[in-house]
């Protein structure tokens, strides 16, 4: 069976620290020049991304005669410096990138000759998209097709720009289209995605100041909780090392313990820009609760080895976590809560099921089918999104892949029902799934839900949220839409919302209520 198995973490970790899979630059041939356009004459400025709302990242831009300078900073920690030789033609001759952490030494620059014809695209450097409309209007065609080149390898391909107006363009690439407004010079003013809620927009008086650096483990630049390292020593001999926010009063808080998915995961759950588990610890602590997230076993900087270990293990894992967390100073031990990502969702539903005193549960796109059944259907959508497998090679392909060797974690997660231990859980649980999530099935939910009540327990709230996919991410139509060429990783602020609300009001008001008894 390929180790595909819920391992689209893997994908998009991959993807977050590949930034030759996400900025593939993009274009056409050249034509002859017939009509002059120069960013020269453009303002210095800041582009801000925003996703769902929520600003995701910032594009300072600067260009002068033959040279473009951009730095952008996206989810406050990964960091890309790129100056650009432009000919006045509007393609770009050669590239400097530099790419960093925010609290990291800087990576060793990457220079690249970009050939000719060609400007240079990448989809987390959003003024790239103001090139491809200036080297559009000098092209000057109703439709022009424009050959762009990548920053970090040879991958040349087709941007389409269309011209609305003299001001209204539409770009697309990686299947997506850019609705983009410029002035009469050219000078973007704004671009949107709108099937994924991207806004970006042009600002002449944002500053640095205003979007500073946020190292992936430490507290917000805002000051609005403390974050710590931990170690935790587990029986087994192995140490996890972690994360724990803490909110700034003093009296005891709630805590709830993040769990990962299948594949190997740091304490973030994916490298910058893409880190969904520091957007729900942020959520969380900012709402009053304390949470706690550790790198897997033997991954980042905990010991042990994590080749062989099964989901089992990982619940000892987690069980350890919640041992640790009861017995810290200003943690209540009475409001424990689990948060379990994809695989994480089957996760906390174990240790739930054997530790009745776990005041909530909360399942992120967690699976409510057998792992042999989920094992089939994940393969199935993967070939059936493959447009290189002829359809009538199709269930062939599929009794291939599922024959292939499995890791030791997945041949022990097939075994599993997670509905035999759902019906254990007697805590309030929240089952969250993405309504186009194409690798956990959406029934999910609530077959999970069903299970939980069976036992009598009525604290079970169900909510799918529209458009976003097992990424967390806005994402319509699913993992086939290529959601990671987005400009920037904002999780879901719609999820984060109904996360944080469902368990504030299981967790701090149990509190108040247990005050007035």
């Amino acid at each position: 069976m390929k180790t595909t198995l819920l391992s689209i973490a893997t994908f998009m970790v991959l993807a977050c620290n590949s930034h030759a899979l996400r900025a593939q630059d993009l274009g056409s041939a050249p034509q002859s020049q017939s009509n002059s356009a120069n960013l020269s004459s453009c303002a210095t400025a800041a582009f801000l991304i925003l996703e769902q709302g929520k600003l995701a990242g910032v594009d300072w831009v600067e260009y002068r005669a033959s040279q473009v300078h951009t730095r952008t900073i996206l989810m406050q920690s990964r960091v890309i410096d790129a100056t650009i030789d432009l000919r006045p033609d509007q393609t770009a001759a050669h590239s400097s990138v530099v790419l960093s952490i925010a609290g990291e030494a800087p990576e060793a620059p990457k220079t690249r000759d970009l050939g000719q014809g060609s400007i240079y695209l990448s989809d987390m450097i959003v003024s790239s998209v103001e090139q491809a409309v200036a080297r559009a209007r000098v092209l000057n065609q109703p439709v022009s097709h424009v050959l762009a080149t990548s920053l970090y390898r040879d991958s040349p391909t087709d941007v389409l720009v269309e011209r609305v107006d003299g001001t209204d363009w539409t770009v697309t690439f990686h299947n997506k289209s850019y609705r983009v407004l410029t002035d009469e010079h050219g000078c973007m003013l704004s671009a949107t995605l709108p099937e994924y809620g991207v806004v970006i927009e042009r600002r002449t008086d944002f500053t640095v100041a205003q979007y500073p650096l946020w190292p992936p483990y430490a507290a917000p630049p805002d000051g609005a909780y403390l974050a710590s390292d931990v170690s935790i020593h587990v029986p087994q001999g192995h140490t996890l090392a972690g994360t724990l926010t803490m909110p700034l009063h003093g009296k005891l808080v709630p805590a709830a313990v993040l769990i990962t998915g299948l594949s190997p995961a740091e304490r973030n759950g994916g490298s910058p820009p893409w880190m969904p588990l520091r957007d729900l610890a942020d959520a969380l602590t900012r709402a009053g609760i304390a949470v706690l997230r550790v790198d897997d076993r033997g991954i980042g900087k905990s010991t042990g080895d994590h080749a062989p270990s099964t989901t089992f293990d990982e619940a000892d894992d987690v069980q350890t976590e919640v041992a640790w967390l009861r017995a810290q100073p200003g943690i209540d031990p009475k409001r424990i809560a689990l948060v379990g990502y994809s695989e994480g969702g089957l996760i906390d539903l174990i240790v739930a099921s054997k530790d009745l005193s776990i005041a909530a549960i909360v399942s992120l796109d967690g699976s409510g089918v057998p792992g042999a059944q989920l094992a089939r259907e994940q393969t199935e959508q993967s070939v059936l999104h493959d447009p290189s497998i002829p359809a009538a090679d199709r269930e062939k392909e599929v009794e291939k892949e599922l024959a292939e060797p499995m890791t030791p974690r997945e041949s022990v997660f097939i075994t599993i029902d997670p509905l035999l231990y759902a019906g254990r859980v007697h805590c309030p649980a929240l089952i969250l799934h993405g309504g186009s999530d194409l690798t956990v099935p959406i029934r999910s939910a609530e077959k999970i839900a069903s299970a939980i009540r069976s036992n009598g327990n009525s604290d079970v709230t169900v909510r799918i949220i529209p458009a976003v996919s097992h990424s967390m991410l806005p994402d319509p139509v699913g993992p086939g839409s290529g959601w990671v060429y987005l400009p920037a990783f904002a999780t879901s602020p719609q999820l984060l919302d109904v996360m944080t609300h469902w368990a504030a009001t299981r967790l701090l008001t149990s509190s108040r209520k247990d005050m007035q008894r």
